[in-house]
């Protein structure tokens, strides 16, 4: 027969020298992406992420999650702990043969019971049930941190978003400052009759479309700033000077994605929180089962008890009553033998459970994998994308050039230098909308494949995984 010890021992050092060679991925991957991310390249961010996975209202729900996993570790525990009872009583007792009422008796005084039941052997089912409050407990941190990794992700593109927005809105208020300076000079030509009076009242008509719609834009603005300070958490509101006014160009590396996906594709997502808290569901329901197994088996207790009770004695038409101190040590088993088929019935929903979180997280590791792979691929169009934006907001900045040259000389008018002012702004803000969308896809990327950078500290504070 072969020995299964040392086949045991072997797939345990597989499995610590396969752990140990992830983290070793994750830290490098973690090193690799340092300085690409938006709080890398936004400053201001960063304290407002820091907050965010500390205080929005987001995790509030998972935070309590977690309290109740802790408590109920504790209850789980109790289980196997000794259980101490007893009662305290001030009684006079009077006792009496009913045919003979003249031999009265009576004992008074304090009485009491005082009893100690120790669990001893369940066939590890106390155990296991320890154990699973353990493991719904890391379930418990490890939700709280996937909640948070998208928190992180929300206020890095509601970030980004404002910043765009801003933009979008300084290039609207800047084509109704010319709209405006077009309006007077219509208005002039009016009064020297040069344009007829309907010229006029188009131009009026467009200037309430565009302060219609910058009224609009500031409206959305500010509620929007409102909505991103109740996300990460942030007293108040966000003021509109807080919100940077440009989005440094990213760097996109195809190696750097190609090396993150390629290594989460490699250990099939297990480094992942998604393969993890599947990882433990599958483990409690693992321990769910061989707890039901065993539910039919004796379950054998220690038992040790002290006790002062009244005694009656009768001999004859004589009546005696004392108090009796007593005090036991004794090991016992309780055992069910037969309960009409529960136990199968639970063994049985118990492996369908089981069956149930291998398919969940069968299904969420492919579909984790494939939005992986699907980011990759869209990063490297939206690299392209930034870099067409970032073309066409200098060829407009080139045609506004042009334009203060020949305004110079006299060929064209000054409103054409004024609309070339808003064409640059319209640019940069396509310019920044790019970068944005980039910035805001590659953090999203990055939590996927190396982990929350923020959260590498409070997922070490997490107690150690049971064994």
């Amino acid at each position: 027969m072969v020995k299964l010890r040392p086949l045991l021992q072997i797939a345990g050092c597989g499995a610590a020298l396969f752990a140990a060679f992830s983290g070793e991925m994750r830290g490098a991957s973690a090193e690799a992406v340092a300085g690409t991310l938006p709080e890398d390249q936004l400053p201001a961010l960063r304290p407002i992420l820091e907050q965010a996975v500390r205080q929005s209202p987001q995790l509030i729900a998972a935070e309590l999650d977690r309290i109740l996993a802790e408590i109920r570790v504790t209850s789980a525990d109790a289980a196997r702990l000794p259980g101490v009872g007893g009662n305290l009583n001030l009684a006079s007792n009077q006792t009496a043969i009913s045919s003979n009422t003249n031999s009265q008796t009576r004992d008074s005084g304090f009485f009491y019971n005082i009893s100690v039941n120790q669990p001893l052997f369940h066939w590890r089912a106390l155990q296991n049930q320890s154990l699973s409050a353990r493991l719904n407990r890391l379930v418990a941190d490890r939700s709280f941190d996937r909640a948070a990794r998208d928190v992180a992700v929300l206020v890095r593109k509601a970030y980004l978003a404002l910043i765009v927005e801003k933009s979008r809105l300084r290039a609207a208020r800047d084509g109704l400052k010319v709209l405006r300076e077009e309006l007077t000079i219509t208005l002039e030509k009016r009064d020297r009759g040069l344009v007829a009076a309907a010229v006029l009242e188009g131009d009026r008509l467009r200037e309430r479309e565009v302060r219609l719609e910058v009224a609009r834009l500031e409206s959305e603005f500010e509620a929007n700033r409102r909505r991103f300070a109740r996300l990460a958490g942030v007293a108040g509101s966000l003021a509109e000077a807080d919100v940077p006014d440009d989005i440094p160009l990213p760097r996109f590396s195809a190696d750097l994605a190609n090396v993150l996906s390629a290594t989460v594709l490699r250990d099939n997502a297990r480094s992942t929180l998604e393969y993890e808290i599947h990882d433990l569901r599958i483990r409690d329901a693992q321990l769910r089962i061989n707890s039901e197994k065993v539910r039919l088996y004796p379950k054998f207790f220690a038992g040790a008890g002290l006790s002062l009770e009244n005694s009656t004695n009768v001999n004859g038409n004589t009546v005696s009553q004392q108090g009796i101190q007593r005090r036991t040590v004794n090991v016992y088993a309780q055992w069910n033998i037969f309960d009409g088929f529960a136990t199968r019935a639970a063994i049985r929903e118990a492996q369908v459970s089981k069956r149930t979180q291998e398919r969940l997280q069968q299904a969420e590791i492919e579909g984790l994998l494939q939005n992986i792979q699907i980011l990759e691929r869209i990063l490297r169009d939206d690299a392209e994308q930034v870099e067409l934006a970032g073309i066409r907001h200098a060829l407009a900045i080139e045609a506004r050039k042009a334009a203060a040259r020949e305004a110079g000389f006299g060929n064209v008018p000054q409103g054409e230098l004024s609309r070339a002012g808003t064409a640059i702004l319209q640019a940069e803000t396509r310019s920044l909308e790019a970068r944005a969308q980039f910035l805001g896809r590659w953090g999203e990327f990055v939590v996927l494949t190396a982990g929350e950078p923020l959260l590498s500290k409070t997922t070490t504070r997490h107690a150690s995984e049971p064994k």
